[in-house]
């Protein structure tokens, strides 16, 4: 069996766990919202902070710097685009919108990305996945929120366009309102890269078991959300299947193309586009939990996009090492 099919299959096993915790009772509504914290504020930032825990060699330097600015650039452009990709979806509500929308932007980095960069492009590849995941971190966890809350400001309808940020008394506010665990620990797992600073090795192991928890403790909770939707209508809405669609195959496609046009070669062309082809990011499902947002259809974005990426991330994969 092809690993990137594999991973996705140990997934799915994960999620079944959770659906059937769910339909027996063992998840109710407070419980997956408990779970959702503990993933976000505990669990995720020892993941990302263990990551990036490597030596410091110039080379690597300005590999992370390339790859770096390619994830910005896709991400500065992922928002636009999110908004008009979903304008013909007349007949959702603007949280299902805004779930659409975070759904475009956001891949699976943190919970499939990692496992199947290390099966398909190795060990090596990790460091840049950690490196391409930053922006995510800090825009999943601020510009994401306001997606998947799907509120315009009083008075206003929803045109299309992204929800103005709310007013503050001051920058520092700002700053402050949008620091959060997942935002503070890729930052800060960055800047031990680059100063080179060792985490001791007791705090390093404490903080490599509690992170990797996180896929397996994600994947149920998804499961569980699952087990509380009535799947048979979400999925015969058409918009799911569409946007999996632009998730799967067109971001892979158009990530591709930039990272040629700006002269990438190996794993700095391999990974972006690898985590481009990722299915629906978890955090939606979990963000959607914990904010009020449209946890239905994020549940049911994540559990459609990832059966269908058992066929595309092996094509994904094929074409990386033949291209």
């Amino acid at each position: 069996m092809p690993a990137s099919i594999s991973q996705s299959v140990i997934l799915f096993i994960l999620m079944s766990t959770g659906f059937a915790a769910g339909r027996m009772g063992v998840f109710g509504g407070d419980s997956r919202k408990s779970l959702s914290r503990l993933l976000v504020d505990f669990t995720l930032p020892a993941l990302i902070i263990v990551s990036m825990q490597k030596p410091f060699t110039p080379e690597l330097r300005d590999q992370a710097l390339r790859v770096l600015a390619l994830s910005v650039t896709v991400y500065a452009l992922s928002f636009p685009l999110a908004f008009l990709l979903t304008l013909p979806y007349k007949n959702a509500s603007l949280k299902e919108k805004g779930v659409h929308r975070f759904a475009i932007c956001f891949s699976n980095v943190g919970f499939m990305g990692f496992p199947i960069a290390q099966a398909i492009l190795g060990k090596d590849s990790l460091f840049m996945v950690s490196v391409y995941n930053i922006p995510f971190q800090v825009l999943a966890f601020s510009a994401g929120i306001l997606l998947i809350r799907g509120k315009p400001p009083a008075g206003k309808k929803d045109t299309g366009a992204p929800d103005p940020a709310p007013r503050q008394k001051s920058v520092i506010a700002q700053i402050l309102k949008l620091a959060n665990p997942a935002i503070i620990s890729a930052l800060l797992g960055f800047a031990l890269f680059i100063f080179s600073i060792k985490i001791p090795s007791l705090l390093f192991t404490a903080m490599q078991l509690l992170g990797d928890t996180t896929t397996p403790l994600a994947m149920v909770l998804i499961g569980a959300n699952l087990a509380a939707t009535k799947l048979g209508a979400l999925f015969r809405n058409p918009r799911l299947w569409t946007t999996s669609a632009i998730r799967l195959f067109l971001l892979p496609a158009l990530v591709f193309l930039l990272a040629r046009a700006a002269g990438l070669q190996g794993l700095e062309l391999s990974v972006p586009v690898l985590i481009a082809a990722m299915p629906v990011a978890a955090n939606s499902s979990i963000l959607a939990t914990v904010y009020d947002g449209d946890a239905d259809t994020a549940s049911a974005l994540v559990f459609l996009s990832t059966i269908l990426s058992l066929a595309s991330i092996p094509l994904v994969g094929l074409f990386l090492t033949h291209s």
